[in-house]
C-alpha cells in the first residue's frame, strides 16, 4: 500500500505528517478510503501521523523512521511517499479485526453455557456474552497506546 504525505512539522525528534486526503493509492486501482489507516493508527488523529526520529519518542508515535529519511533536507510542506508492507498490513488487520471478533464469540458462548449451568435462560446468557465480549474488546483497542508500528519505507 501506498499512500502520499504532506510533512506538517519537522523538528530533531519527530516529523508530523499528514495523509492526503482522497489519495487514490498509486499501486493499486480500487477506490478505497482509508478506514483501516484511521483504525489502525487511532480514529481521532484526523490523518496525522507521527514519526519517531529518535528512540525517546517511539513509544508515542505511530510511525518509526528506521532508514533515517528525514536527516537528508526535507521541510515543511513537502509531499512523501509512505510503502506499507503489505504482508505486515495483513497481519495488522487480523490482529484488529480477528482478535475482537473472536473475542465476541468467546464471550458469547461463555455467557451461553455459563447461564444453562446456572439454570438460567440461556439465550439470553449469550446476548449477555456477546455484548460483554463487544465492550470488552473495544475498551482493550481503546485503552492501549500506540503499540502497532507497521515497517513503512519513505521516499521522495
Amino acid at each position: 500500500m501506498i499512500k502520499l504525505a504532506k510533512i506538517v512539522y519537522i523538528d530533531s525528534n519527530k516529523v508530523t505528517l499528514k495523509l492526503e486526503k482522497k489519495a487514490q493509492c498509486t499501486d493499486c486501482k480500487s477506490r478505497c478510503s482509508d478506514g483501516f489507516l484511521d483504525f489502525l493508527f487511532n480514529k481521532n488523529n484526523q490523518n496525522v501521523l507521527s514519526v519517531a526520529l529518535n528512540e525517546k519518542e517511539q513509544k508515542s508515535s505511530h510511525l518509526i523512521d528506521e532508514q533515517h529519511f528525514f536527516q537528508k533536507d526535507h521541510k515543511q510542506n513537502d509531499v512523501i511517499g509512505l510503502s506499507f508492507n503489505e504482508t505486515e498490513m495483513f497481519k495488522m488487520a487480523l490482529v484488529l479485526y480477528g482478535l475482537p471478533i473472536l473475542l465476541f464469540i468467546m464471550m458469547l458462548f461463555m455467557g451461553y453455557y455459563l447461564f444453562q449451568a446456572l439454570h438460567f435462560n440461556s439465550d439470553i446468557g449469550g446476548v449477555i456474552g456477546l455484548l460483554v465480549g463487544i465492550l470488552l474488546s473495544r475498551f482493550l483497542i481503546l485503552s492501549q497506546p500506540i503499540k502497532l508500528k507497521p515497517k513503512v519505507n519513505f521516499f521522495k
